[in-house]
């Protein structure tokens, strides 16, 4: 488990990767258009990766989209609400946020 440091004059605060991860997933469950993995899975645990230097944070997410979508309006709206999400509960300013579009699916009705 990789951890996460921020080091400020109170001392020093500490975050799981896993944690960091949970928030992502959070964030990303609130965005219309994502579809989320089944829980436990290989493309759950790899859809999310996050790097931090100094006090900056990296996001990188893997997502699956609905074929019905504005896939540019969808992937703003994953990064403010990932950015959003993380400086709002951590200390931690996220730099970048990178969406990597890898599926779609489409309704089979």
């Amino acid at each position: 488990m990789k951890v996460v440091n921020r080091f400020d004059e109170a001392g020093r605060l500490v975050y799981s990767s896993e944690i960091l991860r949970d928030i992502v997933d959070c964030a990303l469950s609130e965005v219309d258009g994502v579809v989320k993995y089944a829980e436990n899975s290989k493309q759950a645990r790899e859809s999310i990766k996050i790097e931090q230097v100094s006090d900056e944070m990296f996001v990188d997410v893997y997502v699956k989209l609905r074929y019905n979508i504005e896939v540019s309006d969808v992937a703003s709206s994953i990064q403010n609400t990932i950015k959003n999400t993380i400086e709002s509960m951590t200390e931690f300013k996220v730099k970048d946020v990178n969406v990597h579009v890898i599926d779609v699916e489409f309704d089979e009705n």
